[in-house]
Order: C-alpha cells, then structure tokens, then sequence
C-alpha cells in the first residue's frame, strides 16, 4: 500500500511539475481578486466639500473643525476635505463636479446659537446615488455629533438640504445596468473561445490552411456568432434585472445597442488573438474571463469613477468600459453621459474606438499568421 502511496505520489509530482497551471490558477485567481477590492473598495478618499463660512465666529470655527476631522474606519482618513471658498466659487466648484457638496454657514450663525435659537446651515450635494447620499448625510451627522460634545450638547443646529435630483437612483439598479454588460461580454467571449477549441479538438481548425481563398470571412462569421450568443446571455440578464429590481432595459436597446456594439466588438477579438496564441482552453478562458471581470469592476461597475482619485481614477479612464458604461447609465437613468464631467463623450468614443481597432489589428494579425497558409 504505502509503495503504490509513493509511486502514486510520485507520478502525480511530475506531472505537477511538467504543468503546474493548477498551481498558477490557484495563485492567479485569489491574487487578483484581493487586488480589485483593494482597488474599488479599500483605497478610501475623502469626500471633498466646499467650505463657506459667512458668519465667521467661533461657532462657525468649531462646526468646520468637527465636520473636516472625523476619521473614516475604512481608510484612517478623514470623511470629507474642506475646500475653503466664497458662495459664487462654492457653487461653480459643485457644478462641474470638483467637490461633492457644499456646507455654508450663513452670517448670524454663531449669534443665533448664542442666543439659543437654533444654527442654521446649508448643506447642498450630490444624492442621485442613494448609497452616496446616505454616505454624505451620515458623515456630516457624524460631524454635527462632534460638534455638540466640543461646544454644548443643548444647542441645535438645522440642515437645510438642497438636492440636485428628486428621485434618487439604487445603487443596485446602478450595478445592474453593468451587470448587463458584463453578461454581453461574457457571453460573446466565451462562445468564441468555445468554438476555436471546439474545432481544434475536431482537428478541423487548422484545414484553414489549405483553403484555396481568403478566410477573412470565417473570422466575421466567428464574432457575429459570438456577438449573437453574447446578446442572449444579455437577454436572460436583463430579464433576471426587470424581475429583482423592476427596471426594464427594453425600452433603452437602441440607445445601449451601439457602445455595447463596439465593447462587444474589441473584447470578441481580443478573445480570438488570446484563443490563437494560447495552446490550452482553459487557460485562455481563465485568463480571457479574469481580465474582463477585473476591467469591469475597475470601470465604475459597483463605485461611481466620479468619485475616484489617484491610481484608481488613472485606471479607470484607460479603460473602454468606463466610457461604455458611462453612456448606458446615461440612456437608462437620463443622466450626463459623459464620465462624472471628467471626459467628454466625445473623447470616450475616441478611446473605445482606439482599443477596438487595437483588438482588431491583433486579431488580424494572430488569425493570419496561425491560419492563413494560402496553397495556391
């Protein structure tokens, strides 16, 4: 028993060793995993607001120290940044999406709570989002709270919210618009993927060699098959969406059907150039599948690139989804198509344009060289 133990053992090692992409897959999935989270939701950055303080008293003093100082559990960073400014300056900063709201102190403030009648602040943000304006009203309570403890726990202070949307939007019904795109994607890839391994086990791919014409035509016919499949995986998504969330993605296919187009497009052929250059299905199809979900999270699925600074941001904006993304939610909830103001739609179709004729020129490139044997 214990020698057929240690032969066994000992076959299994060398097979190990002679392909450890058991091992790789094992490494590769769990590490990339931790790294998008880290991305999307452990790297915390601080809300800016526009500061405005009219009144000027100690008051005033006090509520921007207990506002801008409370620490975020998430990051050790503070919840908001102050962002010092006049009303006119608060205002333009709020409109073209610089800061995320704006709290004012009115001149009166610290006389009124000295009197004992109540502070009266203004507090103007961006609560399109429930998540995020949940987050906006929690933080500065947070604030508020700190602020009685400093100063009197009986004085009072009033928020006069000003909201820029009357119906705000699910975070989930957010997601699953991207969710959407990501079934689209998957979908279409995976059948293209499926389909080269399946006729390379057949050993009927390679007798593209010996046609005696082009076979530039086998490859649209490969992504138009694709595209249909992705389509119908999209198809059963958006039917799952209508029947948790009640949203109904029908009436906007039109306005969704031309930058999911050309998603579709650019992630397709990077399929096939990854399908022609990698010997195995599995392994192109876990690299293939983990780097599309990897994009998708990084593009703003589940966190408005709005909101995003630093690397996270740099990212983003090199990413095609992001820009697709951004014009889906703009057909599907009527809001700016452009990404949070920071791109212009127009230059988003630049750049989804640029990676599809990447795709494609690589694609090309790899289906000629692996295929096109000409025999005439």
């Amino acid at each position: 028993m214990m020698r057929l133990f240690l032969a066994e053992l000992k076959k299994l090692l060398l097979l190990f060793k002679a392909d450890p992409r058991a091992l790789a897959a094992g490494l590769i999935a769990p590490t990339v995993i931790l790294l998008v989270f880290a991305l999307t939701f452990g790297d915390f950055t601080s809300l800016k607001l526009a500061w405005v303080d009219e009144d000027e008293s100690s008051y005033s003093a006090q509520l921007e120290e207990s506002i801008f100082s409370q620490i975020s559990p998430l990051g050790d960073r503070p919840y908001f940044e102050a962002v010092p400014a006049e009303r006119e300056e608060a205002q333009a900063l709020y409109e073209s999406g610089k800061v995320n709201g704006i709290v004012a102190c009115s001149e009166g403030f610290g006389a009124a709570l000295a009197r004992g009648e109540n502070g009266v602040i203004d507090y103007s943000f961006n609560n399109y989002n429930t998540d995020m304006a949940k987050n906006l009203r929690l933080y500065l309570e947070e604030g508020i709270l700190d602020f009685y403890r400093a100063t009197d726990s009986d004085l009072q202070l009033e928020v006069r919210e000003v909201i820029n949307v009357d119906a705000q939007l699910p975070w989930f019904d957010i997601i699953a618009v991207a969710v959407f795109l990501l079934a689209f994607l998957l979908g279409a890839m995976f059948n293209m993927l499926y389909l080269f391994y399946t006729e390379k086990h057949d050993d009927t791919l390679y007798e593209y060699r010996l046609a005696p014409c082009g076979i530039w035509a086998s490859l649209a016919a490969r992504v138009v098959v694709a595209l249909g499949a992705g389509a119908l995986a999209a198809a059963v998504n958006g039917l799952l969406v209508y029947a948790l969330t009640g949203l109904n993605l029908a009436p906007h296919l039109l306005q969704l059907a031309l930058p999911m187009l050309v998603l579709g497009l650019t992630y397709v052929l990077f399929a096939a150039a990854v399908a022609l250059f990698v010997g195995s299905f599995s392994g192109a199809a876990v690299f293939t599948m983990a780097t599309t979900v990897v994009l998708w999270f990084l593009s703003g699925a589940t966190a408005q690139i709005k909101y995003a600074t630093g690397i996270l941001r740099d990212i983003a904006l090199a990413i095609p989804n992001t820009y697709g993304l951004s014009q889906m939610r703009g057909a599907v909830f009527a809001m700016d198509a452009s990404v949070g103001g920071i791109l212009s739609v127009q230059a988003g179709w630049l750049i989804m344009l640029g990676w599809l004729a990447l795709a494609a020129v690589l694609a090309f490139a790899l289906y000629h060289r692996k295929l096109a044997r000409s025999v005439r």
